[in-house]
């Protein structure tokens, strides 16, 4: 573990890391709250997401709601997001309620359930920034993905952070990981990256301290493709025959509105 964390260091991709565990974690208040080594590790995928004119790749989510009972709930989706730089993005939803597929243009967010039946385009701004910052207001949704699509996740992600720290390696597969653990006044967050030489998010858990049950969100990434080649029609909505606008509460229900008309 040693050996691989020193391969780390040897790349320009993240500094060295310690595999001792305990020796990254605070240690009776010394030691700094923002761990430069977790520091740029964060910023170094960020550079690597900020420097790609495009990017794809595939989410598996499970977040965690409380039951009318009070018991926690997993519920799952999986999510495929194609983004073209500054002003295109493309996210095809599968979950245990819906399945959802989502086009901006550059003006326009239009989202419609897999039945093809109904959809609504909701003017959306200029940016792929602008687009999620519409979405989390109409949909008033965790976004956990949105810092990853944005211009600048490094400071999305910092944004008022209380504690940032190196944990060390971890196996995953075949694969070695950096494991990160950051704490925020809304939520803790554990990152794992891949590296040496693509430093891109693998893995994510967020709990949200403060939501009733403070439940958990777990992210599992793959299938990153940087500077993919994607068409321009990925990004275009085309309306099927006979698909009909609808108010955005039905749309995230996939339910017809009443008749079948427009609203």
């Amino acid at each position: 573990m040693l050996a691989l964390a020193g391969s780390f260091a040897l790349s320009p991709a993240l500094p060295a890391q310690s595999a001792n565990r305990s020796a990254t974690l605070p240690n009776n208040g010394t030691a700094p709250a923002l761990d430069p080594v977790a520091m740029q590790a964060l910023r170094t995928m960020s550079d690597q997401l900020r420097g790609a004119q495009s990017f794809s790749f595939t989410v598996r989510i499970m977040r965690e709601e409380p039951g009318t009972n009070g018991q926690m709930l997993n519920f799952y989706r999986t999510i495929t997001v194609q983004v073209q730089r500054p002003n295109r993005m493309r996210l095809q939803t599968q979950s245990d309620t819906s399945d959802v597929n989502l086009w901006y243009d550059g003006q326009n967010v239009t989202i419609m359930p897999v039945s093809g039946r109904i959809y609504t385009t909701i003017p959306a701004g200029a940016t792929v920034e602008s687009a999620l910052e519409t979405l989390k207001n109409q949909l008033q949704v965790h976004m956990p993905l949105r810092p990853f699509l944005a211009a600048d996740p490094y400071a999305f992600l910092s944004d008022g952070l209380a504690s940032a720290n190196s944990i060390g390696m971890a196996n995953s597969g075949n694969e070695q990981l950096l494991h990160l653990a950051f704490t925020e006044p809304e939520a803790d967050w554990q990152l794992w990256l891949s590296g040496p030489n693509e430093v891109l998010p693998c893995r994510m858990a967020v709990t949200y301290k403060n939501e009733p049950g403070q439940p958990r969100e777990e992210i599992e990434f793959s299938n990153w493709r940087l500077n993919a080649e994607i068409p321009a029609t990925a990004f275009v909505f085309s309306k099927p025959a006979g698909a009909v606008p609808a108010p955005l509460s039905a749309v995230r229900s996939g339910n017809l509105p009443q008749g079948g008309q427009a609203k």
